[in-house]
């Protein structure tokens, strides 16, 4: 009996550990909640770095990074590059030290998604400080954008 429990303990641990690292591995998720099409990717410590976000009617999509803002005080433009395609969008800077975010607003159905390849990244310049997302990323854009304008 006592084997049996301590084999169901170490079950139980393993699980958790496993659950553990699934939530903490890097990448992207995508979800549709209240109207808003959304995209984040995490870290490999399971923290958030950068969110895709895009509201109807207006479309609007939102790009907020979360490890650009410390680094990008008084920022008003960004340059965002997609695949081979650059444009320059207005920028600001949301929340203090740490907590900082560059919040990047691109146009309404901005033309840039149109030639959106499989093996493209989003890429984020701002005061000379580039962020390169990670792979898939021009995918989750477009797919935001979409889930977004389907509505």
């Amino acid at each position: 009996m006592r084997k049996l429990a301590a084999a169901a303990v170490c079950v139980l641990a393993l699980g958790a550990a496993g659950a553990a690292l699934a939530q903490n591995q890097p990448g992207w998720r995508y979800a549709y909640t209240d109207g808003v099409a959304t995209a984040t990717q995490s870290d490999d410590r399971g923290r958030v770095t950068a969110t895709f976000t895009c509201r109807p009617p207006t479309g609007d999509i939102v790009i907020t990074d979360h490890t650009l803002g410390p680094r990008a005080r008084r920022v008003t433009t960004a340059s965002v590059t997609l695949g081979n395609l650059t444009i320059n969008v207005p920028a600001s800077v949301e929340g203090r030290g740490r907590n900082a975010r560059v919040v990047i607003n691109l146009p309404q159905r901005p033309p840039i998604l149109a030639g959106v390849q499989e093996r493209d990244v989003v890429t984020v310049v701002v005061n000379n400080q580039t962020h390169t997302y990670q792979a898939g990323s021009a995918l989750r854009l477009k797919e935001v954008a979409y889930g977004c304008w389907g509505s």
